[in-house]
């Protein structure tokens, strides 16, 4: 995790290399700390580049698709894809004021590593860019600094600090090389024989001191990347013992570390710790059982979390998008269960705004002939994205495989895939199709008494009508929604904000102004940008420019630091209106004439 917070002790014995970066990033833009695995690189980076504005940190270790890069800088930078615009382009513009990126961990992606810092820095003149890796990028001007094994009274202050026993604090530092891990690692444990020279070594001496449970465990926990949770943890250990005995024995000995940024029970384990379990595995033949049980879990958890989606079940996608990443890369394109993980994924990048991205895998996927029996996820989200970035056909045809897919044998997902297959009607312009399919939707889930999925279906239907201009029904359909008592805030924010527009085209500004207000003041914050956008139309409609420059500027702030977009059509009308507003003050005369402030709003945005 980047922080030193997670760390046993205070950083010990690297005075010389923290002023040696600090005066090359002060005269040169690509610096290198390079050294053994265990060194302490990333420890070193995180005090030269603590979290605070200007700062980017982009970690790599469990990022193994080299194809994800940029993807994986996107969205540890908080920034979403613009529509046709390659993502290179958007991280470029995002990280033009920064004034350092770290990249850690580049060992396992050095050829890719280089050429995004290589575009980065050709682009971004203000950026300097700190790396750790096992070798260097390679790259012209990079400065590298090589961070070794600590100087041994430095490595035996930090044995003591980390509660060593006195007596074995010279013994122990000079066996395990004064390495700062090998140290943490030897602190813990009551003694250190002679022959453990080496990091490796030392992991091993730690792990032949386990039982043969707790050994089976870290061999098969070392299958997880990034935080993992207890459940996930008991499901690929797959064995009888207690689970919470067991993680709490590794914890102990420093074999697994407990997450800082998470409230829950999380862990992970170091990386250096990870590849050595992963070699054990594969030396007692369990690596592809191992393996097996985490896509069988990660399946099951799938389509069991994807029965509801309410916010809660949204933050667990998120909390296992590592989970999800980590499983793609090992399960067979042809297992059914990819199926299942990779709409996990889509379905993250969907909620993230990352409509691109997540349009190209799932097309991919499903490309394959990949429409199997876990594909529900997938293909539900796929025809969103299709609608919503503007390919009408390919939102039809996902959304029609949804229909036909034997889990609409749910009541809750017949009812999901009536809603996605009016949506994506609309899309092509068969407006009969589109409303017959969203009333189907709205009686199946009236039904089910599902007050939060009964909101959005009604916000989705009051869209569609005035989208086709039926204003005076869709105001109706709407105030039924607002008068739900579902908990679900985001699903509350979407309908005021969708009520506000149906007020603002039927000509009740004030209405509108007072649903917006009302929505920005009550409602999450991922909703806040369209909300923000929303009165900047108001405004556009009052012929007040300069107000409209300044919320939707503001939009765009909120948007870049939520990791989220707009919906092409949504995105067109307020580009369109801000452009407007821009010119129409830059003359600094009357608003204008000619369309500007017009009310000729036709955003396809929706809450599902």
């Amino acid at each position: 995790m980047w922080s030193s917070a997670g760390t046993r002790t205070r950083l010990v014995g690297r005075e010389r290399e923290l002023s040696t970066v600090r005066r090359l990033l002060r005269r040169h833009r690509l610096v290198s700390l390079v050294g053994p695995g265990g060194s302490g690189k990333t420890r070193l980076a995180a005090e030269l580049a603590p979290a605070e504005p200007g700062t980017a940190v982009v970690e790599l270790e469990s990022v193994h698709r080299p194809d994800l890069l940029w993807h994986v800088v996107a969205f540890s930078v908080n920034v979403w894809e613009e529509p046709g615009e390659p993502l290179p382009t958007t991280v470029v513009r995002a990280l033009a004021d920064h004034r350092l990126l770290v990249l850690d961990n580049c060992e396992h992606l050095v050829r890719e590593a280089a050429g995004v810092v290589t575009t980065l820095l050709a682009r971004c003149p203000r950026l300097r860019v700190l790396v750790t890796s096992r070798e260097p990028l390679d790259l012209a001007g990079e400065m590298c600094v090589e961070v070794g094994p600590l100087a041994p009274a430095d490595a035996r202050r930090m044995f003591l600090e980390l509660g060593g026993s006195p007596v074995l604090v010279d013994e122990a530092c000079a066996r395990v090389d004064h390495l700062p891990l090998a140290i943490e690692l030897a602190a813990a444990a009551p003694d250190v024989p002679a022959r453990h020279r080496t990091l490796d070594a030392v992991i091993r001496w730690s792990y032949d001191l386990l039982s043969p449970g707790e050994q089976a465990a870290l061999r098969r926990l070392s299958v997880l990347v990034g935080d993992f949770d207890l459940d996930l943890a008991a499901a690929v250990c797959g064995c009888e013992d207690d689970v919470v005995q067991v993680m709490s024995s590794l914890r102990a000995k420093s074999l697994v570390v407990r997450s800082p940024s998470s409230k829950s029970a999380r862990f992970r384990m170091l990386e250096s710790i990870r590849l050595f379990g992963l070699a054990r595995l594969e030396e007692h033949g369990e690596t592809d059982s191992t393996f097996d049980r985490l896509a069988t879990v990660l399946t099951r958890y799938v389509r069991e979390v994807a029965a509801t989606l309410t916010g809660e079940t949204n933050d667990w996608f998120a909390e296992h998008e590592h989970q999800l990443l980590h499983a793609v890369a090992n399960v067979p394109r042809t297992d059914p269960r990819y199926t299942s993980i990779v709409g996990g994924l889509v379905h993250i990048w969907y909620l993230r705004g990352s409509l691109v991205e997540a349009g190209r895998l799932a097309t991919a996927t499903l490309a394959e002939g990949a429409v199997a029996e876990h594909s529900e996820l997938l293909l539900f989200r796929a025809s969103w994205i299709a609608g919503l970035t503007g390919d009408g056909p390919a939102a039809l045809r996902c959304a029609e495989a949804l229909a036909a897919h034997p889990a609409t044998r749910d009541p809750t997902w017949q009812a999901r895939a009536w809603n996605t297959l009016g949506h994506a009607r609309s899309r092509v312009g068969d407006q009969t199709g589109a409303r017959d399919a969203t009333e189907r939707s709205v009686a199946a889930v009236r039904a089910l008494g599902d007050e939060s999925l009964l909101m959005s279906f009604l916000n989705n239907y009051a869209w569609l009508l005035r989208e086709f201009g039926d204003l005076d029904t869709a105001a109706t359909v709407i105030d039924e929604a607002l008068g739900l008592g579902a908990p679900d805030v985001c699903r509350w924010t979407a309908a005021r904000h969708t009520a506000g527009v149906i007020a603002m085209e039927r000509g009740d500004l004030t209405r509108a102004e007072e649903l917006f207000v009302v929505a920005l003041r009550d409602g999450t914050p991922s909703c806040a940008a369209d909300v923000l956008e929303g009165l900047g139309l108001v405004a556009a409609q009052r012929r007040q420019p300069e107000r409209v420059v300044v919320l939707v500027a503001a939009a765009q702030a909120v948007r870049r630091s939520r990791d989220s977009s707009a919906e092409v059509l949504w995105h067109r009308v307020v580009t369109a209106t801000y452009a407007a507003a821009r010119r129409t003050w830059a003359r600094r005369g009357p608003p204008g004439h000619g369309g500007w402030g017009s009310g000729s709003t036709t955003p396809g945005r929706s809450s599902t």
